[in-house]
């Protein structure tokens, strides 16, 4: 049996775990001969541009906690003569298993592939291995990525707090512009915590009113603190009028809705607004233990559903106990996730008070201790004590 691997879209913190999972796994499994590895996700098979990865094992084992995608990932939009091309490709490599890694596109790329397999009556395998740290891939408790990005954006938050410590006798905002696509995991995620400012939270899945925005701001800040505010980088405001300087770098670019919010603030409220803007730091951060774990578990595991014959599947978790947190590896059907995204369930979100619930918050635990705090010192706390 042939096999190759290719990895797509975005990099998560984890990506390169899994890829170590499916080749390690492939290696030590009778019946696996070649493992080849595809450079810029499906270009490398159209340009020929694949690697031999039988021999790279100490290699593959000092990349499994780097970031950024070891195979480089690819958004090139193939057209449908490209696919049956690569499908072509695949059959004259005589691959018998293709593993793609990737998100919501790379799961629509994969599925094409399979029909086009089917129908052709090729008996090439097509297994998909998920990866976003947006988290909205149907058919899995979570995506391996999403654990790693949660806590970056917690951390992230976490400093915000300790710096708006520093300048109690400034109130400010901060403006922390949120990735996740169209779906609010990450955004929610970033408002589980209880904190020690006030949080105020927009999902994207949402179309929001500027002028709401501003009372949620003039409400939080009349307590006379500072607040965090949290915007997707994919943010539905009904008629924003703001624009911001065509000379910003941002401009151009997905994102940067942040700018055009602390544009309007500024002009309605007098308070000193400050932006941020991680990007690349959820993608690109240290993996977290128990997402580098899953990431390498679903690769090994994407090896064992192919060697059982299954095809047209994605390797899906599913969580079967919450306390102690367990889960277990299933086959899920390329056709019931094809072309769809997994939102916000209605029940973790309050739209009332624009925060997680309870329920969203339990299924974060064992993912985040949301109970944890860090210990501020506050000198005017040791100033009470003298």
């Amino acid at each position: 049996m042939n096999i190759l691997v290719a990895q797509s879209g975005g990099p998560t913190p984890v990506i390169n775990a899994t890829l170590y999972g499916v080749v390690m796994e492939a290696l030590v499994s009778s019946g696996i001969n070649k493992i080849y590895g595809s450079i810029n996700g499906m270009e490398g098979i159209l340009n020929n541009e694949l690697i031999d990865l039988n021999g790279l094992a100490s290699e593959l084992n000092a990349i499994k906690h780097q970031p950024g995608a070891f195979l480089s990932g690819s958004r090139y939009q193939l057209t449908e003569e490209e696919l049956q091309t690569i499908v072509t490709r695949l059959d004259e490599l005589n691959v018998d298993v293709l593993f793609y890694i990737g998100g919501n596109g790379s799961a629509v790329t994969i599925t094409k592939i399979y029909e086009i397999c089917k129908n052709r009556k090729l008996d090439i395998q097509c297994i998909f291995i998920p990866k976003t740290i947006d988290n909205d891939i149907e058919g899995t408790d979570h995506t391996p990525g999403f654990i790693s990005a949660a806590i970056s954006l917690d951390r992230i938050l976490t400093g915000i707090e300790i710096d708006f410590q520093s300048f109690r006798s400034r109130n400010q905002i901060e403006i922390v512009e949120v990735m996740g696509g169209n779906s609010g995991w990450l955004m929610a995620a970033g408002a589980a915590r209880k904190r020690d400012f006030p949080v105020l939270a927009y999902l994207s899945e949402k179309e929001w009113e500027m002028e709401k925005i501003l009372e949620d701001v003039e409400k939080a800040i009349k307590s006379n603190q500072s607040i965090i505010l949290l915007v997707p980088d994919h943010m539905n405001i009904h008629h924003l009028k703001s624009e911001i300087n065509q000379n910003n770098p941002r401009n151009k670019y997905n994102g940067g809705i942040s700018y055009k919010i602390a544009n309007e603030i500024q002009q309605h409220i007098a308070i000193k607004t400050n932006i941020t803007i991680p990007n690349s730091i959820y993608t690109c951060s240290v993996g977290a233990q128990l997402d580098l774990e899953e990431a390498e578990l679903i690769g090994k595991e994407a090896i064992t559903i192919a060697l059982a014959g299954e095809t047209g599947k994605m390797v899906g978790m599913e969580r079967v106990n919450y306390t102690p947190y367990e889960i277990k590896i299933k086959s899920v059907p390329l056709s019931h996730i094809y072309g769809k995204e997994r939102g916000l369930p209605s029940h973790f979100w309050d739209d009332a008070n624009q925060l997680p619930t309870l329920a969203f918050r339990e299924y974060m635990q064992p993912f985040i201790d949301l109970k944890s705090s860090f210990n501020l010192i506050d000198v005017k706390d040791l100033l009470q004590l003298k």
